[in-house]
C-alpha cells in the first residue's frame, strides 16, 4: 500500500426512473413503422434483448430510429455489474415484453447503454433505446475514476502504533494494515479493490482516507505517560 495526499470530490445522487425523451414525447406505432420502413439501416450486431454499453458520442451505423431515456442503478450494481429486466413499453409507446439488459461492471453516470427492443410479433422489427446511466450515491463509498474512496476512523493509539483493521470493499470485507505513525488525512491504498474498467483492461484501487479521533478524556496515568513521551521527544530533538 502507498501513502498519498488526500483526494476529494463529493459523491453524486440522481433522480430515478425513466425520464422520457425530451420534447418529442412517445412515438406512435405509425411514426415508428414509417421511420422503420422509410430508410432505417438495420441494427447490426445488436441481436436480441441484451444490452451493451457505450460512453456516448456518434453511434451511427446502428439505424436511424432512436428513443432516449434513463436508467437508475445503485452504486453496487454499477460497480459489480448486473442483469436487469426493464419494461420499456412506456418509453417506446407500445406494449412489449420486459427486456433483459446486461449491465457491465464499472459503468458510470453519463455513460449509455443501447438496447434493441422488439416492436411486436415480427422479431425483425426493433427500435434502438438509448439509456443514459444514473448511479446513486453510496453511504460509505465514493467513486473517483476507477478508484473507490473510503474513510476509516482510527483511535489515536492505533494511528501512532499501527494496527490492522477490517474495512468494507465492493467485494466484501478485507484487512488493511495501518503502518505506525499514520497521520490524519493520510491515504492508504488497497490495490485492485476498486472499480473494474468496463473495457476489461484494468481495475482501480480502494483509497482509504484516515481520520483520527481524539479521546474524550484522559486518565491521570495517560496524562503522565504523555508527559514522559513529550520529555523524551524533546530530549531526542536536543541530541540532534
Amino acid at each position: 500500500m502507498d501513502r498519498m495526499e488526500t483526494e476529494g470530490g463529493p459523491g453524486a445522487g440522481f433522480a430515478g426512473g425513466f425520464s422520457g425523451f425530451g420534447a418529442q414525447g412517445p412515438f406512435s406505432m405509425q411514426d415508428i413503422l414509417e421511420q422503420m420502413f422509410g430508410g432505417s439501416q438495420g441494427f447490426g450486431a445488436m441481436g436480441g434483448g441484451g444490452g451493451f454499453w457505450s460512453s456516448g458520442g456518434n453511434m451511427g451505423g446502428m439505424g436511424n430510429l432512436f428513443v432516449e431515456s434513463s436508467m437508475r442503478l445503485t452504486f453496487m450494481e454499477a460497480a459489480q455489474g448486473t442483469k436487469k429486466k426493464v419494461d420499456l413499453s412506456r418509453v417506446i409507446g407500445t406494449q412489449i415484453p420486459p427486456v433483459e439488459i446486461d449491465i457491465p461492471p464499472g459503468i458510470d453516470s453519463g455513460q449509455q447503454i443501447q438496447v434493441a427492443a422488439p416492436m411486436g410479433a415480427d422479431p425483425k422489427q426493433r427500435i434502438n433505446v438509448l439509456l443514459s446511466i444514473e448511479v446513486e450515491a453510496h453511504p460509505k463509498f465514493r467513486r473517483q475514476g476507477l478508484d473507490v474512496m473510503y474513510t476509516q476512523i482510527l483511535k489515536l493509539h492505533e494511528a501512532l502504533l499501527g494496527t490492522t483493521v477490517t474495512v468494507p470493499t465492493i467485494d466484501g470485507s478485507a484487512e488493511l494494515v495501518v503502518p505506525p505513525l499514520t497521520m490524519g488525512n493520510d491515504v492508504l491504498r488497497m490495490r485492485e479493490k476498486g472499480i473494474q474498467d468496463p473495457r476489461g483492461r484494468s481495475r482501480g484501487d480502494q483509497l482509504v482516507s484516515v481520520r483520527i479521533i481524539k479521546p474524550s478524556k484522559l486518565t491521570e496515568r495517560q496524562k503522565q505517560l504523555l508527559k514522559e513521551f513529550a520529555q523524551e521527544a524533546e530530549a531526542a530533538n536536543v541530541r540532534r
